[in-house]
């Protein structure tokens, strides 16, 4: 099969083999959407982005190691990767991408991890085993950013505080008057979800208040759908009393929210529904949905400072850090007492 180059990209999309080049390397001066479409023409047609290599004057260089899937995604990804590259160009460290198959993903991915001159290694949320455990095995630097799966090692944590933000958010809610309160997420989908959910059972067994109730509906992802309408209007519909639906994350919150309208009622005249990201849809009018605000850039500028530290000064060292996020109130609450459209914060 012949093997796919940027001037197949470029001809493709209709551009100079220049501009693709500045895309697929994340450099500024191209447009969002060019990008975006660059990068969706170059996966679909099998480009291999392990062929990104810097010219001229050799330089450090970390790699990206993330699903094909992930490199698509619109809102939630590109902020930590643009912050990530920027910093570590900044500081003469070149980022380069490797994509894997998370359906298949095995030795042909560790091979291809071990091929390159790396100086240190970053993960995405996807971090399998089998590829963590090669870079750590190279003693160089290792970062995972919002790991989808908790392990210990030689590497570097950084996430949300998902725990502490989900319970501040039932705090409120509970103090807002709300007894009977249902959490809405997947079973098992990432560490980050378990921490929300986590966080709200906490909260609601903390609570000085009597008579909180909680409940649950947890469901399977695997199509990716983030939602269970059948369960969750069967348990609005046994379940009368609840009046607060908080949702794993934004998608699920909306989804809840047309559940909710296909039941007759109304947000947030019969239920407060909360979610978590605080992705670009969640301040649309229609929405106005309350959530929590996570700090994407950090992320990308906390690994970066690490990487930099690490590959400048030889010490490695392995550790957590959380980024602390802040509650959006929108009207998806109604009237708590608090201003719309601000940050809460107890």
């Amino acid at each position: 099969m012949k093997r796919v180059t940027i001037q197949d990209v470029a001809d493709k999309v209709g551009v100079t083999k220049g501009l693709v080049s500045r895309a697929l390397r994340g450099k500024y001066n191209v447009s969002e959407k060019m990008r975006e479409e660059i990068t969706r023409t170059a996966v679909a047609m099998g480009y291999d982005f392990n062929k990104l290599r810097a010219k001229g004057k050799k330089r450090n260089k970390c790699l990206l190691i993330m699903t094909s899937e992930m490199l698509l995604k619109k809102d939630y990804w590109r902020p930590i990767i643009r912050t990530l590259t920027a910093t570590l160009e900044e500081n003469h460290i070149n980022l380069e991408y490797q994509i894997y198959d998370e359906a298949s993903c095995g030795e042909a991915d560790v091979n291809k991890l071990r091929s390159v001159d790396a100086s240190g290694y970053v993960f995405i949320n996807n971090n399998p085993e089998i590829l963590v455990r090669a870079a750590e095995n190279t003693y160089l630097p290792v970062v995972v950013i919002d790991p989808k799966t908790v392990m210990s090692g030689r590497h570097l944590q950084i996430k949300y505080s998902n725990f502490n933000s989900f319970y501040d958010l039932t705090k409120l809610l509970i103090r807002s008057g709300h007894k009977d309160l249902v959490f809405y997420g997947p079973k098992a989908e990432s560490a980050s979800f378990n921490e929300r959910e986590q966080g709200f059972k906490a909260s609601v067994a903390d609570s000085d208040q009597k008579g909180i109730n909680a409940y649950e509906v947890l469901f399977e992802n695997s199509d990716g759908q983030y939602a269970d309408n059948e369960n969750f209007e069967k348990m609005l519909r046994t379940h009368p009393e609840i009046t607060a639906v908080l949702c794993a994350n934004d998608i699920i919150a909306i989804n809840a929210m047309k559940s909710i309208a296909s039941i007759g009622k109304s947000v947030p005249k019969d239920y407060a529904v909360v979610g978590f990201d605080n992705i670009s849809e969640s301040s649309h009018p229609n929405v106005d949905l309350t959530t929590v605000n996570v700090p994407r850039e950090g992320l990308g500028e906390e690994a970066a400072k690490y990487l930099i530290d690490q590959i400048n000064n030889k010490k490695i060292k392995y550790s957590q850090i959380v980024i602390d996020c802040e509650t959006v109130i929108r009207g998806s609450i109604g009237d708590v007492g608090l201003k719309e459209n601000t940050s809460w914060q107890e």
